[in-house]
């Protein structure tokens, strides 16, 4: 775990955008996104700077913004279930540190302080999920976006929740 990281709203910290559009393209959306731009990564970070949902927070480290997660009420599934983590995305040159389980705590924390007892996240990496387990998240289902199957997963909050 790197102890430099700071997680902060993307709200307090709009100047990031550019940075985490480009981090968030070239780590998710231009492998599964047939039209996928930077600049559409752009414009939905613009739509994530609020401090509710949805909404994104960013890792810093040393004044440079490294990483980022979103909380939403859907991710793009036509489902009931709600919220859902999203748009997990860090920086390769700072992958392997803990940043991501970082970003995934803070998440958390915010939608218990909503009062939601679970969230759902959505993989399209089919090697992703066994990671995601090993955080005790579940796999509860598969389904379709963007024409790729996906993976469906939830976690408890009150049971996975680190103070």
């Amino acid at each position: 775990m790197n102890n430099n990281v700071k997680i902060q709203w993307l709200a307090d910290r709009q100047h990031y955008i550019n940075d985490l559009a480009l981090i968030h393209f070239e780590g998710i959306s231009r492998h599964w996104v047939s039209d996928a731009s930077p600049e559409k990564s752009r414009q939905s970070l613009i739509k994530h700077a609020t401090h509710q949902m949805p909404f994104t927070l960013v890792a810093e480290i040393h004044g440079k913004a490294i990483g980022m997660a979103s909380l939403r009420e859907n991710d793009g599934l036509s489902t009931e279930q709600t919220p859902w983590l999203g748009s997990l995305a860090v920086d390769p040159t700072y992958q392997g540190q803990g940043i991501g389980e970082q970003l995934i705590e803070a998440i958390k924390k915010e939608a218990q302080k909503l009062n939601y007892n679970e969230l759902y996240l959505l993989a399209f990496d089919p090697t992703i999920p066994s990671w995601y387990s090993k955080l005790g998240w579940e796999k509860i289902g598969m389904d379709k976006l963007f024409d790729h199957p996906v993976t469906v997963m939830k976690i408890h909050l009150s049971d996975h929740v680190r103070t």
